[in-house]
């Protein structure tokens, strides 16, 4: 059985689309334990909340090793679909401090764990120095960059380029961000996808992936030095977009500890991701539904 470490802030979220509104939990480690919790990965979740707002851990799996670290006010984040399209998204944002620190992270068995999940939302969630202490622990670092490219304008998130981002992805073994993150994080609109993540792996990243909606996600090796594309898989409805690449990245490390077969391991965070979209909420399927999934397509 597979170890994971997923770490982040959870949130409270309110999601706009298509005149209906819906108040829940959210968060990268809600998005991410449901899925690795259906794939019965033993699982333990380092998670930034609210003190007020403990009942939001209720909403977990209840085969998960639940490490709160409490702060004064949990995130929230308001989500704007104006389209179909998941990777459009206005949003809103309440962001307090709370952030993982090395202290924090002292106090783990890090000789428990396979590979850890990195998540932040917030440039101040995972700071750094706690990133780099991960990086020295010996295991596999996968990390959503979306957080260190957050930034309010009020209460308005906009992304800016990634200060510093040379040493920050030094600490990187895997790393996902999207489309759009991915024309921001380095300054350089002149260069294309592929080239982007070519550029990101010589810094210190194995794969890059970067996820585009309904045009499926692109995967560059650096040990293969060589590009994927993987396609998307229909969704029989399209429900609920939110967490859509938390689950990607999740589906995604839980196959790639199981094979290196870069390939397979798109195709499957894939599956799982049209899976989750047909549902609202977090992942609700199994690795039976995964497999019929493909079967159906193909």
């Amino acid at each position: 059985m597979v170890k994971f470490l997923i770490m982040g802030p959870v949130t409270r979220d309110t999601i706009l689309k298509s005149g209906s509104t819906c108040k829940g939990i959210g968060g990268p480690v809600y998005y991410q334990a449901a899925v690795l919790s259906a794939l019965k990965a033993d699982l333990t979740a380092l998670i930034t909340v609210g003190q007020d707002d403990a009942e939001l851990l209720d909403h977990f799996p209840q085969n998960i090793d639940l490490k709160p670290i409490w702060g004064g006010e949990t995130m929230q984040f308001e989500n704007f679909y104006p389209d179909e399209n998941p990777n459009h998204r206005l949003q809103r944002a309440c962001i307090p401090s709370n952030p993982i620190e090395v202290s924090h992270l002292k106090s783990l068995d890090w000789g428990a764990f396979d590979a850890v999940l990195i998540s932040p939302l917030s440039p101040d969630d995972v700071p750094f120095e706690s990133l780099k202490y991960v990086s020295k622990q010996g295991v596999p670092i996968y990390l959503g960059v979306q957080g260190y490219l957050r930034h309010l304008e009020g209460q308005k998130v906009v992304l800016k380029p990634l200060n510093h981002y040379k040493k920050f992805l030094s600490c990187v073994d895997f790393m996902f961000l999207d489309e759009v993150e991915a024309g921001v994080i380095i300054d350089d609109s002149s260069l294309s996808l592929d080239e982007i993540s070519r550029k990101l792996s010589l810094l210190g990243p194995e794969e890059v992936i970067i996820t585009r909606g309904d045009r499926g996600s692109l995967i560059y090796s650096g040990d293969h030095d060589d590009v994927w594309n993987i396609p998307a898989f229909p969704s029989r409805e399209r429900v609920d977009p939110t967490g859509l690449g938390d689950s990607y990245l999740a589906a995604y490390a839980f196959r790639r500890q199981e094979t290196s077969d870069t390939r397979e391991c798109g195709i499957f965070a894939s599956i799982v991701s049209s899976l989750k979209l047909e549902k609202k909420g977090a992942f609700q399927g199994d690795r039976a539904s995964i497999e019929n999934k493909r079967t159906i397509v193909k």
